[in-house]
């Protein structure tokens, strides 16, 4: 059972972690209500699993992957609905929102392939354009497993028919 986290805790989480995933959900997402939406349910789940929180070595490392699952989450279930309504995905009005709306539907294939870990090194390394150094540094794994887990992904990605605006810059 979680041991509770008290009031005093909780507000500290919120106040040093929420604009990092409120970040993280507005470049998934791409909508300010839906990412706020994103950051209450992710806080909410890092309540309900206080101590897998409290072990973890790094704590912006366990919000950041807890944040990317709730906004994958929601992008299926918008994706589900939008089907259901018939709207139109191709009306994203500039460049970049298509590139980003690109990037995000391509993260929902691999998300369909790929554990969390893979998934997390995905996101860092597709939509943030993180180098392999920098995926290490972020998880604390070491290089060697990043570059692995590139390669599976990359080679995944191009069976998938990875989207030309999605290419990492990974190094």
């Amino acid at each position: 059972m979680p041991q509770a986290l008290s009031a005093a805790e909780l507000q500290e989480l919120y106040d040093r972690y929420a604009p990092g995933m409120y970040r993280r959900a507005i470049a998934l997402l791409q909508r300010e209500a839906d990412a706020w939406d994103a950051v209450q349910e992710a806080y909410i789940r890092l309540i309900q699993s206080a101590s897998d929180f409290r072990r973890e070595a790094r704590p912006m490392t366990f919000i950041y992957r807890v944040t990317t699952n709730v906004c994958l989450n929601m992008l299926r279930s918008r994706a589900l609905h939008d089907v259901a309504a018939g709207e139109d995905a191709a009306s994203e009005g500039s460049v970049d929102a298509l590139a980003s709306t690109e990037c995000r539907d391509f993260l929902m294939k691999l998300s369909r392939e790929l554990d969390e870990r893979g998934l997390t090194v995905a996101a860092l390394y597709y939509l943030d354009g993180m180098s392999q150094e920098e995926i290490a540094q972020v998880l604390g794994l070491s290089r060697k497993t990043i570059v692995r887990d590139v390669q599976r992904i990359s080679a995944l990605a191009r069976a998938l028919g990875e989207p030309r605006s999605v290419r990492g810059g990974g190094r």
